[in-house]
């Protein structure tokens, strides 16, 4: 049986967090979803006829011009070792091949196939969640995978504990490179520390009704979309499970739903912070202020650094150094350029 730990640290959000302890060879069995007596943990068994009926599970992938990768990510779920589930490809207006090569599946009673004038990520995820008839939702972009036991161990963690989303390990596949991301907890305020960064590596997976009850993805945020609905979960007062396996499979590939310039990354990540950070901040709370003007000061360091756009780059530092004045950060880049000069001489 799972050694389970819930923990409640003493958070001014109130929140505790459960996580699933790490196996090495990153793989759960069928013996692993059963306690010590044989009773299975999991509503989806087949060894519980007439009790429950059985967990359906709606897998959601938006797909844009994704006719030369999504196969991969249809083979991942259709190969889970979890099998009670519909899979939604929603695609967001590709202008490939993207429909014909899902067609080639859909004699599959389980795959359904769902067009749409391109409204971005989010608007792909909810097309796909409103149409969905499971019990839980799994969100796979069109260019990653689920490992084999994804479902299967995602449905575990929800029923072990009383969690309300969850937050899994990913693999990050660059070429030959594979590395592992496992999910920590930040100790102290979770929503303080969700504003800092999204520590959250990944959240693919949640019960029906805490989608919806939580406003489903922002469609007006584009990019960062994943980041929005964590804090709105946290500020929800959620609870979450960690599950330290990499269940989650990344990968990134140019043109898909999910890449874009880094300008676009970083207008839509002010939107964000005008959300969520401005908001607080606003009503008068100083964590939150400091919190703004430190994520508007990294913002103005990318324009000015990665973009080379020093007309933005000074807007953001302005607005930084309104909400939170601070000598430090006005010192550190002129000691930085300072050192630099001196290097090269």
């Amino acid at each position: 049986m799972l050694d389970w730990q819930v923990s409640s640290p003493p958070l001014e959000t109130g929140i505790a967090f459960a996580t699933i302890p790490r196996n090495e060879r990153a793989i759960y069995s069928e013996s692993m979803c059963k306690d010590e007596f044989g009773k299975c943990l999991l509503e989806t068994c087949n060894d519980q006829p007439g009790k429950k009926r059985m967990t359906f599970v709606s897998v959601i992938i938006p797909a844009y011009n994704a006719a030369s990768f999504v196969l991969g990510a249809i083979n991942s779920v259709l190969g889970q070792t979890f099998q009670n589930f519909e899979l939604i490809v929603v695609d967001d207006g590709s202008k490939d091949g993207t429909r014909k090569t899902v067609e080639s599946y859909l004699s599959d009673s389980r795959v359904r196939y769902l067009y749409q004038e391109n409204r971005g990520l989010p608007g792909a995820r909810n097309a796909g969640a409103k149409v969905s008839r499971g019990d839980y939702l799994a969100f796979l972009d069109a260019d990653d995978f689920f490992a084999p036991n994804a479902l299967e161990c995602m449905l575990n963690a929800f029923q072990s504990t009383d969690a309300r989303w969850l937050n899994v390990g990913v693999l990050k596949l660059e070429g030959e490179i594979r590395t592992v991301r496992h999910p920590k907890t930040p100790e102290g305020d979770l929503l303080l520390a969700i504003l800092e960064d999204d520590f959250i590596t990944r959240s693919p997976f949640y019960p029906r009704q805490e989608f919806f009850s939580v406003g489903m993805y922002d469609e007006e945020i584009r990019n960062r979309e994943d980041w929005d609905i964590n804090i709105r979960m946290i500020g929800a007062g959620k609870r979450f499970v960690n599950v330290d396996q990499p269940l989650y499979y990344y990968t990134r590939t140019e043109g898909s739903i999910t890449t874009g310039n880094r300008r676009r990354l970083y207008s839509f990540t002010e939107m964000l912070l005008r959300k969520h950070h401005k908001r607080l901040a606003d009503a008068g709370n100083k964590a939150a202020a400091h919190l703004y003007a430190q994520n508007l000061w990294r913002l103005a360091r990318g324009y000015f650094y990665e973009i080379r756009d020093p007309r933005e780059g000074f807007r953001c530092a302005w607005q930084s150094l309104r909400y939170d004045p601070s000598l430090s950060r006005l010192v550190h880049p002129l000691f930085h350029r300072l050192q630099t000069a001196r290097n090269r001489r």
